[in-house]
């Protein structure tokens, strides 16, 4: 029988997006290169993703679940880190539907778990918060499930602050704490996120631009303030 994850013995966070395809696996790899830098032992879980590619003996492969693997230097299988992959460019949950299968918020959850107590697990899901993400749930969903602090991936770009404020003023009213907002810049010269740490309480941590598939090495202060919120 799988074991089920009790927030109370895990250190994890949550991984979310203001939106789609602003590089909150980008992100999400550079935390874990930055804390692989610093010594400090993670491993990522991506429970599902689509829009996957076949390879030639007709398995998937989660580019982004490969990336995370990679960066986070963990030694979980690819497999562990995301079990459950499909081919289609869409939504897990249509996804699922178009495949005849019927993934549960429980069935992801089971797979959020790691067997070392003293590594730190971050959860990235699927596009934002209120993304469908399972038959019958959706990725605030999952972490309300896990209840894990969330970390907001935000891509700076037109409309990105109402974004970001929205996506708060959600998982709240879900009751999870926000530990860390990141503003992923994604072209040079876009600012489209200046002022907005005078509008929220969480801290606001910066993953500069880059041409480059190499994760980043984000700021010191980002990893004490996620050590200090792990719970």
């Amino acid at each position: 029988m799988s074991k089920t994850i009790n927030p109370t013995n895990n250190k994890g966070f949550f991984i979310t997006g203001t939106d789609t395809e602003i590089g909150k696996t980008f992100v999400t790899g550079s935390i874990g290169h930055t804390l692989f830098t610093y010594g400090i032992h993670a491993t990522p879980r991506k429970p599902v993703a689509s829009g996957c590619i076949v390879k030639p003996d007709g398995s998937l492969e989660s580019e982004d679940a490969a990336f995370l693997h990679s960066a986070f230097k963990t030694t979980n299988s690819l497999k562990q880190v995301c079990p459950y992959l499909f081919e289609q460019p869409v939504s897990p949950k249509l996804a699922m539907e178009l495949n005849n299968s019927f993934l549960t918020i429980d069935d992801l959850t089971q797979n959020c778990q790691t067997d070392n107590p003293d590594e730190m697990v971050f959860v990235e899901g699927a596009g934002g918060f209120y993304s469908p993400l399972a038959i019958d749930g959706l990725n605030a969903d999952l972490a309300v499930k896990l209840g894990y602090p969330v970390i907001l991936v935000v891509g700076d770009r037109l409309g990105c602050i109402n974004h970001a404020l929205l996506s708060l003023e959600a998982i709240s009213s879900r009751g999870l704490s926000t530990a860390a907002i990141i503003i992923n810049h994604l072209h040079p010269t876009n600012r489209f996120t200046q002022g907005i740490e005078s509008l929220v309480e969480s801290p606001v941590f910066y993953c500069p631009y880059s041409e480059s598939r190499e994760p980043n090495t984000l700021s010191r202060e980002l990893v004490n303030t996620l050590i200090q919120k792990k719970p």
